[in-house]
């Protein structure tokens, strides 16, 4: 008797030590199937989709940004509001823009200088957009009012400044 419970333990060792490995490489042959019927998203930005630009200009984030506004800062809401509806309109300028001087191969050269320019102050910007970012995510993780109150102005202002920049480079693009 000592000797088939000694046999059925080992047994039941031997196929728990092997049920994971099964499980697993059951699971990855039917993920790499299911993988292969999945469209890339726009954050993939394959076949150059068309891309988010800055603050995640979705019809969600202007929704989350503007009633934020309405509830902290009631004064600003149409600072808001406005704000949105340029980047739209310099956003679609822009792509415009783009896609009837894609062929131009001085075009493409003034891209090409105007990312090398200014790679100093482009990184300096981008670590201010950055901290302003992470205040504001820490403000309303912590649900505090005042802390939110506090950076909401400073992100409409990061707004307004991106929406600056987008005219500044519209207007290079048009010359």
């Amino acid at each position: 008797m000592k000797h088939w419970k000694r046999g059925m333990v080992a047994a039941i060792l031997g196929v728990s030590m092997a049920l994971p490995g099964v499980v697993q490489a059951a699971s990855h042959s039917a993920l790499s199937y299911s993988m292969d019927s999945v469209k890339p998203s726009h954050r993939d930005h394959g076949d150059h989709a068309k891309k988010f630009h800055g603050m995640h200009s979705g019809a969600h984030q202007k929704m989350y940004m503007t009633l934020l506004a309405e509830k902290y800062t009631p004064n600003s809401v149409g600072e808001w509001q406005a704000a949105f509806k340029e980047r739209e309109r310099l956003m679609n300028e822009l792509e415009a823009a783009r896609s009837a001087n894609s062929d131009d191969p001085k075009e493409k050269k003034m891209d090409e200088q105007g990312k090398n320019d200014d790679n100093d102050a482009r990184r300096a910007r981008m670590e201010q957009y950055k901290q302003t970012r992470e205040e504001f995510n820490a403000a309303i993780e912590s649900g505090d009012a005042a802390k939110i109150k506090e950076t909401l102005p400073k992100m409409l202002e990061q707004l307004k400044s991106k929406n600056e920049r987008l005219a500044q480079k519209l207007k290079e693009k048009k010359k």
